[in-house]
């Protein structure tokens, strides 16, 4: 987002292609994922550091709310039906999240999979009726998962055995990707990243208004 040369994107990708942003407002940045688990895994992130959205809310949740009415409709039309999930981060811990700077994972994938999942390994949650609920002070201490499908959100409660990159070792089983392939640090399917790049440039260029 400093648009420095140096990065481990641009390290990697050799400048083909030359960027991962996609689209952004002020203060909000839509990238694709520099190691995608599937075509369309992007992340929105806030341009300052947050250590999760539960914070991202408290400041911007009119920004975010319009920033994510704008993108959803071409996300589905692109990519299919879609699945917002997010590791947040907080001073007390990080719930083994692997980066500590709040970031949405947006995937075309079945939110009803994720769950079962997530179920089976017994992590209790919270449904939420509306985001602004994400900004509660119950959440903004501690870490968290979140997970949004089809219009209804709810929120996961790590255990302190919850294993590194959770939510990607998920993503995974639904995806049948083989344990450790998932991990960002092992795999960067190179592909996966150009092409979601490909069929993003049919979205609008400009910013999105506030």
């Amino acid at each position: 987002m400093a648009r420095n040369t140096d990065t481990s994107f641009a390290r990697t990708y050799q400048g083909d292609p030359p960027t991962r942003h996609i689209l952004g407002t002020e203060n909000l940045a839509l990238i694709a994922d520099m190691s995608p688990l599937v075509a369309g895994h992007l992340l929105l992130l806030p341009k300052t550091h947050y250590l999760s959205f539960s914070h991202v809310i408290d400041d911007h949740l009119p920004e975010l709310m319009n920033f994510v009415e704008t993108i959803a409709p071409l996300y589905r039309e692109t990519f299919g039906e879609l699945l917002v999930l997010e590791h947040g981060s907080s001073a007390e811990g990080n719930g083994n999240a692997c980066i500590t700077h709040a970031h949405w994972h947006l995937l075309p994938v079945d939110g009803a999979e994720v769950d079962r999942i997530i179920q089976a390994d017994r992590l209790a949650y919270t449904d939420l009726t509306d985001l602004a609920e994400l900004g509660s002070p119950r959440w903004t201490p501690r870490p968290y998962f979140y997970r949004c499908h089809g219009g209804h959100m709810r929120v996961y409660e790590p255990s302190p055995t919850t294993r590194r990159q959770y939510l990607r070792s998920v993503v995974g089983a639904v995806l049948s990707i083989e344990t450790p392939l998932w991990d960002y640090a092992l795999v960067i399917r190179k592909e996966l990243l150009r092409e979601t790049m490909r069929r993003v440039r049919q979205w609008p260029r400009t910013e999105v208004a506030q």
